[in-house]
């Protein structure tokens, strides 16, 4: 073949493995984004964490001029839909809203568990989930001294609620227990639509669970609010101190939630996600709804939040293998 057809057939052949590149890149920050973003909720539709998606996504969509379209995929303790996400391709059009102490804790519970420090791209942290210790109001049980004073006093006649077996609400009662030197007996429930009627009748003695579900018991009168163990006063029960005011140091949770992407999605594409969840942090209406679901605005950058997630997998999965918590 001579010099000037190869020369031709070079110059018709490298504007189709020019095109094939193109297509095969993810989008520039410059062109990002072009279409829609889906955001999978590893949760039903309604609870807190998916009320609080739904409006930072709104919040998103405004600044991004795209929409950020809501999926809900329940399942398999948040699992089913965190899986899903990480086969999806990197590209910034997939997100997920991620528990970030429920899935370090998850990967002593089950098998295939996303790994938090190599699966996902970090976009941001955005909000926290405090859980409160609460107790059945009429009980002699105002507050975590009393509480206390009634558990030593009876080593073992008393019951604790909780989620389930190496739920948080599992491993704060543990830590509470043993900071506070008391003894009560674990009775595990499968979530907390079954354990608070139990709590509020006065079959158990008390159980640590999110303010999103207990705030509205608390303004009833049935259930008193002792403390939190969050790092510090949750807006919803400002006069509520916290665990560590106390005096019980460890137990200290703040139970974040992120927003991330498939682990190798595009610096500058996780750039453009990242200030889109910072200004929707920033408008009242979007912290106003955030406050009334029971969840605290949280805005992390992704190396804060990942950090977040490190420690959180460092601490909680061995508090849970102490505690008896075994892979189902």
């Amino acid at each position: 073949m001579s010099g000037s057809r190869c020369f031709t057939l070079a110059r018709l052949i490298a504007p189709v493995f020019a095109a094939a590149a193109l297509a095969a890149a993810p989008a520039s920050a410059a062109d990002f984004p072009s279409r829609p973003i889906k955001l999978v909720v590893p949760a039903p539709p309604g609870g807190a964490g998916d009320i609080s998606a739904r409006a930072i996504a709104e919040g998103m969509g405004a600044k991004l001029g795209q929409p950020v379209i809501v999926e809900n995929r329940p399942g398999a303790a948040t699992l089913l839909g965190l899986r899903a996400v990480v086969r999806d391709q990197p590209d910034g059009y997939t997100m997920a809203l991620l528990p970030v102490t429920g899935v370090a804790i998850a990967t002593t519970m089950y098998d295939n568990v996303p790994s938090l420090e190599k699966d996902f791209s970090y976009v941001a942290g955005v909000v926290n989930a405090p859980h409160m210790l609460v107790a059945p109001a009429g009980q002699q049980s105002a507050t975590v001294t009393e509480l206390v004073a009634r558990l030593k006093a009876a080593p073992g006649r008393y019951n604790y609620a909780s989620q389930g077996v190496g739920s948080l609400s599992h491993l704060e009662s543990a830590l509470f227990l043993d900071g506070s030197k008391a003894q009560a007996e674990h009775v595990p429930y499968k979530g907390s639509a079954e354990a608070l009627p139990g709590l509020m009748s006065g079959e158990t003695a008390f159980m640590f669970d999110s303010v999103a579900s207990v705030r509205t018991h608390v303004a009833a009168g049935k259930l008193v609010a002792l403390a939190t163990s969050a790092s510090g006063r949750v807006p919803q029960f400002p006069d509520i101190p916290t665990m560590a005011e106390l005096g019980v140091t460890d137990l200290k949770a703040d139970n974040p939630f992120a927003f991330v992407t498939p682990a190798g999605t595009p610096p500058a594409v996780v750039a453009v996600l990242t200030d889109a969840v910072r200004t929707a942090l920033e408008d009242p209406k979007i912290i106003e709804t955030l406050t009334r679901a029971g969840m605290v605005p949280a805005f992390h950058p992704p190396k804060d939040i990942a950090r977040i997630a490190a420690d959180d997998l460092a601490f909680w999965p061995g508090l849970a293998r102490r505690v008896g918590a075994k892979k189902e």
